[in-house]
């Protein structure tokens, strides 16, 4: 039986890039991927209408960034020697709080001018805060383009780490062990207006609030768009699709509709994994492409009791509820932006329909939905125990659950779109209990850890972190954490390490002979 020198669990966009980054290095890999489409969560589907049209749209993520000079993304595909069909987006988004709303630019001039005229009653603070977030951002971000091994979890690591490091790395130092709420403290800012945008900024590249985000990870959350946000045409699926030609194209083995039901473990080594088929493959590293608390479902019995312990210290994350709309073109208005954030109670906690985000396929793109048409897809943050329950007593208390939630979030909707209801040709919706159903993922988890003090920067978990030699951890649940530019960052660290340890094998085995 044939034994690659890699097998990659999901082909999700970070478990994607390490298989396309290790072919394209010459090695031998087989990805399994459960459904008919890479990408995972950051992909798309199709939904058919019966004039043979069709919706396409995006399964979560729905903001792309990464793309810019020196992105994760950028770097991949030009090592890959391909291009991914996205185009920047300007402005980044919309951000409609109770009394007013923001425009979040990236372009730099014109974001400093919008910020001061629509957070006027604290401008001179808000500036200090802002200059302060830029400044760490600028660094963190040429620090992660050296590829540190974060979070070091060898000698070697450290050593390696101690390569990335420039004097300006240094000037982070101080800012370790602090949120971004203490910064906001520190410089005295009480514009509930500035604090609600800020929190609803972090709850979507973050997954926690100021008081609760690393001050670190937050400077560079809330500089997405200055970085370039970005638009993948023909949907998400369209990066996904283009690292999959290129894992293929290098002579990668990538089997869709198998979904891996264990791990196999010899010697205290992960050797291989077991299909829903009953197929075995073997390889000498696993890399698995899903949660930490997956990896210890799939090891079963044979889990470390230092993977138990970290999987059972996790705070439960983020799921989404989502709506898939196809809405009638003329319902929306001129130069209506790509994305948009929601917010109706800044007194309420986030989420639960409170907050949503949304996000437009651009006329241009006239694939994603029929003629005089637009596919628009938003989510929430949401809960999974809720959804659990509402499960577990039956399918009427389930749908009663998806019909409240779907009403919630349209009326939120309405605020950008008033006459929204009466323009919808389709709607399907999505919970946390769809999301484990497709994705495999326990408790339909999505959009990585929140990135606070606890879970984040040396704090955060590595790619080691299912504690058995041979299986590598890749994805939203190592740091940097959630987004396809993070999980890419986590894709590359983990094929950096794996041919590494390849190479180091190869080496021995010719020394021997």
């Amino acid at each position: 039986m044939r034994k690659y020198d890699a097998l990659v669990i999901g082909a999700g966009i970070g478990g994607l890039t390490a298989a396309a980054l290790l072919a394209h290095s010459g090695r031998s890999v087989l990805l399994l991927e459960g459904h008919t489409e890479p990408g995972g969560c950051a992909s798309s589907f199709q939904r058919k209408c019966p004039d043979a049209s069709a919706y396409v749209f995006d399964v979560g993520a729905t903001l792309f960034g990464g793309f810019q000079p020196g992105g994760a993304h950028t770097w991949v595909a030009q090592r890959l020697g391909v291009r991914f069909p996205v185009v920047p987006v300007e402005p980044a988004m919309q951000v409609w709080l109770p009394d007013r709303v923001v425009t979040r630019y990236g372009n730099a001039a014109r974001w400093r001018s919008h910020r001061r005229q629509v957070f006027a009653e604290q401008a001179e603070q808000a500036e200090r805060f802002w200059r302060r977030q830029e400044q760490i951002a600028d660094i963190a971000w040429r620090f992660a383009t050296r590829h540190p091994p974060m979070p070091p979890e060898t000698g070697p690591d450290l050593l390696h780490m101690a390569g990335a490091v420039r004097p300006d790395t240094f000037a982070l130092l101080p800012h370790m062990g602090r949120t971004v709420g203490h910064e906001l403290r520190r410089i005295g800012i009480t514009d509930r207006a500035l604090r609600t945008f800020i929190d609803a900024q972090l709850l979507i590249s973050a997954q926690v609030i100021a008081d609760e985000c690393a001050w670190l990870y937050g400077s560079v959350a809330l500089d997405l768009a200055r970085q370039g946000v970005f638009y993948a045409e023909g949907g998400a699926w369209s990066i996904a699709r283009t690292l999959a030609d290129a894992f293929i194209r290098d002579g990668g083995d990538l089997r869709y509709r198998t979904w891996v039901t264990k791990i196999l473990v010899e010697h205290r080594r992960a050797v291989g994994v077991q299909t829903d088929h009953d197929e075995q493959f073997f390889a000498r590293h696993i890399i698995a492409n899903v949660t930490l608390h997956d990896i210890r479902n799939l090891l079963g019995d044979t889990a470390p009791r230092a993977l138990r312990r970290t999987a059972e210290r996790l705070p439960d994350g983020w799921s989404a509820f989502m709506l898939y709309l196809g809405i009638d073109e003329q319902v929306i208005p001129p130069n209506f932006c790509t994305h948009h954030q929601i917010i109706v109670d800044d007194t309420a906690p986030p989420g639960e329909g409170n907050s949503v985000f949304l996000s437009l396929n651009p006329a241009f793109d006239a694939i994603r939905a029929p003629s005089g048409q637009r596919a628009l897809t938003v989510s929430t943050h949401t809960r999974t125990q809720a959804w659990q329950d509402a499960r577990q007593q039956g399918r009427a208390a389930y749908v009663e659950r998806k019909d409240a939630m779907s009403k919630r979030v349209l009326d939120t909707i309405e605020r950008a779109l008033p006459d929204i209801r009466k323009h919808i040709r389709f709607m399907q919706s999505g919970t946390p209990v769809t999301f484990q159903r497709y994705t495999h993922r326990d408790r339909g988890m999505v959009g990585g850890l929140g990135q606070s003090l606890e879970q984040s920067g040396f704090a955060s978990i590595g790619i080691r972190a299912p504690r058995i030699p041979g299986l590598w951890l890749v994805g939203d649940n190592t740091f940097p954490g959630q987004s396809t530019a993070a999980v890419t960052q986590s894709g590359i660290r983990v094929w950096q390490e794996v041919l590494r340890a390849l190479q180091r094998t190869d080496r021995r085995t010719r020394g021997n002979q």
